[in-house]
């Protein structure tokens, strides 16, 4: 029960029993590993059968983008993870929780794209998050440069269990989908532009959400969000809600 003593006991063992030691750290990083691993499944079950309605608010997106990158930034710090967005506030009408856990999972995504290519390979990591206003609406790009997004049939990866990797889940990036969908938002998965160095390569997950004003004429603010019909507007069909355009 002496700490003293069992640190000296542990130091002495280290001494004598080296390999032992060796091995044992191996094995007890691979089931930390392991267990992270499964409790991020576990939270991706949970959150996709669990989906909150979302609740459409005026909030500020960009504080929204720069909270994501800074926390994921600090997480990963292998990577350079950024945001290219105008200074100031940037106001459009979104939940902002569902969001921010869409911004979180496409930025891991993005991690994991990265990790698969080889951090050692890529001479710059790096994932970014852009804004850039088309009218009424806000377009959010989320961009990497790992390995890209699949020639064919990549938007098929927002369908639930479908995934390219083998640890992946396949929830991922269809809860980010159901969130966009539930906005009345567009998506599409593009190749990353890196304009000069478009070179680079990598994936490119685009989205909008409609700017305050867009999505609230005739409508109140704070109602949940009916059938991923954009408040103030007639409900779409279901046909009409999510566009996916694969480039």
């Amino acid at each position: 029960n002496d700490p003293a003593t069992t640190e000296i006991y542990t130091l002495s063992l280290h001494d004598a029993l080296p390999i032992y030691f060796e091995v044992f750290d191996k094995c007890t990083d691979t089931i930390i590993r392991q267990v992270a691993d499964i409790g991020r499944m576990v939270d991706e079950f949970s959150s996709f059968a669990r989906m909150p309605v979302a609740v459409l608010e005026r909030d500020d997106l960009a504080d929204t983008i720069r909270q994501a990158v800074f926390l994921e930034s600090v997480r990963q710090p292998q990577i350079k993870i950024s945001a290219d967005i105008p200074e100031g506030p940037l106001f459009a009408h979104f939940d902002k929780r569902l969001i921010a856990q869409a911004l979180t999972n496409l930025i891991k995504n993005g991690v994991e794209a990265l990790e698969n290519a080889g951090l050692d390979k890529v001479k710059t990591a790096r994932i970014c998050v852009s804004t850039r206003l088309e009218n009424e609406f806000v377009r959010i790009d989320v961009k990497d440069n790992g390995n890209g997004w699949p020639r064919e049939n990549r938007h098929r990866l927002l369908e639930p269990y479908m995934t390219t990797r083998e640890k992946g889940t396949g929830l991922g990036l269809a809860i980010v989908a159901k969130i966009i969908e539930q906005h009345g938002g567009t998506i599409e998965l593009r190749d990353a532009d890196w304009g000069e160095n478009n070179d680079i390569g990598g994936a490119c997950f685009s989205f909008t959400l409609a700017l305050l004003g867009a999505a609230t004429s005739g409508g109140k603010t704070g109602k949940k969000a009916a059938s991923g019909a954009v408040q103030g507007k007639e409900p779409q069909k279901s046909s009409d809600r999510k566009i996916l355009v694969a480039k």
